[in-house]
């Protein structure tokens, strides 16, 4: 599933490509993705308007309009943007799979691509009532260290749930939160509570060095860090920090990789 990073992608890919041009008209192959609306609504709503800004609140990416109106993207487990010429639009073999497509009156398109059609677009007022209807925390990169350490010392559970909760902070998924507990050398399932006060500062901020490290690769994994989990994170493959077999396990209902060796269990 797309995580803060893959979204923050998403988000440069469309500023650097799709903003400010005029929509001519909008198409649904798999209208499913449509959120509490029909491809009627959505084409009356962008027909003739164009993008002006994006907004990213956790795994969500909000793309403004020149109505005033957002667009909320959510990419479930395998969508994404792509942009194109709109003589190109069915090259590729991800083409099948877009969703819903924009066209401009430049000749280019946006889709949004849905191969497992999981992701959802909805028509929005304001991102931020948006947010906290869905009940969504802050965002994980706009969250202050004392705003986390408060919210840690308050949370009940393990470390793994704490990270992947998007009512405690957005943005963070089952990847990111595997590559934060193994860099500060915390097994999934070691309870929030077990963490005093510099112990939950030291979470925040390796938080921020992971997501900075894995932006700065642009979600890649062949970019990242040699010092990295994600990279290996698979059973058995050898741990870059001791080179002892990574391990699958299950925490908070969820598969976790660790290193058995560097994570003791609680």
């Amino acid at each position: 599933m797309p995580e803060l990073p893959d979204v923050e992608v998403f988000k440069r890919y469309i500023d650097a490509t799709a903003l400010h041009q005029t929509i001519q008209r909008v198409t649904a192959p798999a209208p499913k993705v449509l959120d509490d609306m029909s491809i009627s609504q959505l084409g009356r709503a962008v027909a003739g308007r164009s993008f002006t800004d994006s907004l990213r609140w956790g795994k969500y990416l909000f793309l403004a309009m020149d109505t005033g109106q957002w667009l909320a993207l959510h990419f479930g487990m395998t969508s994404f943007p792509r942009y194109c010429r709109e003589d190109h639009g069915d090259d590729g073999e991800d083409a099948p799979f877009d969703a819903v497509r924009f066209f401009f009156d430049n000749g280019y398109m946006l889709a949004f691509n849905s191969r497992r059609k999981l992701g959802r677009i909805r028509l929005v007022d304001d991102p931020g009532d948006f947010a906290r209807e869905q009940n969504l925390g802050p965002d994980a990169l706009d969250m202050g260290e004392d705003e986390f350490v408060e919210m840690a010392g308050k949370a009940r559970g393990s470390l793994k749930s704490l990270l992947m909760n998007q009512k405690h902070l957005s943005g963070l998924g089952n990847e990111t939160s595997d590559e934060i507990l193994f860099q500060g050398r915390w097994h999934p399932k070691t309870g929030v509570q077990a963490l005093d006060g510099d112990q939950r500062r030291q979470l925040y901020r390796i938080m921020r060095k992971v997501l900075k490290a894995d932006l700065e690769a642009g979600a890649d994994q062949e970019k990242m860090p040699d010092w990295f989990l994600l990279p290996r994170r698979h059973d058995g493959e050898p741990c870059p920090r001791c080179q002892g077999p990574i391990r699958r396990i299950s925490a908070s209902g969820r598969s976790a990789y660790i290193c058995p060796a560097c994570q003791p269990g609680p």
